[in-house]
């Protein structure tokens, strides 16, 4: 596969980033499976049930972030306007994500690691898979608006 145009390898590029680090998130969302499975919880099947939701969601996520493998990426159209300024309701909102998301994962694994009881166990796995893919994904907004922000094009940048 040999990519010549600059604008495809900028987008394998964050199609590859993306991928991985929503990879990590299915990792977490493992982890938590094996450690709910093994315990003796009430509430395991519920638990199961939310990761396995949370699971669909990533793997949707990974086969539509795979498919347009050369393409621009459709999160271009959210957060930038067609005249290449920066949307600023979407990047509120990721912000909004981010900050909900750090809060939530503070509280999981303050519950994970201050709480024994079976039930605060199994409701940190949950809370800490779901917050981390809700992270990763923040994560990504912010790589691909930092990897795709149109710059001005100055007399220093033709000289070199």
């Amino acid at each position: 596969m040999k990519v010549t145009n600059f604008n495809e390898r900028k987008n394998i590029l964050f199609r590859i980033i993306a991928v991985l680090m929503i990879l990590l998130s299915f990792g977490v969302m493992i982890f938590s499976m094996i450690c709910i499975i093994l315990s003796n919880s009430d509430t395991k099947v519920l638990s199961i049930v939310a990761l396995c939701l949370t699971m669909c969601f990533l793997l949707l996520e990974v086969i539509i972030t795979i498919k347009g493998w050369k393409k621009e990426p459709s999160l271009y159209k959210i957060a930038y306007n067609p005249n290449g300024v920066m949307n600023n309701v979407p990047l509120i909102a990721v912000i909004v994500g981010t900050l909900l998301g750090i809060g939530l994962l503070i509280l999981s694994l303050v519950l994970y690691f201050t709480k024994n009881g079976e039930p605060y166990l199994t409701a940190s796995l949950v809370i800490l898979s779901i917050t981390t893919y809700l992270l990763v994904n923040c994560i990504d907004y912010y790589i691909f608006v930092i990897m795709y922000k149109n710059r001005p094009l100055k007399l220093k940048d033709l000289i070199k």
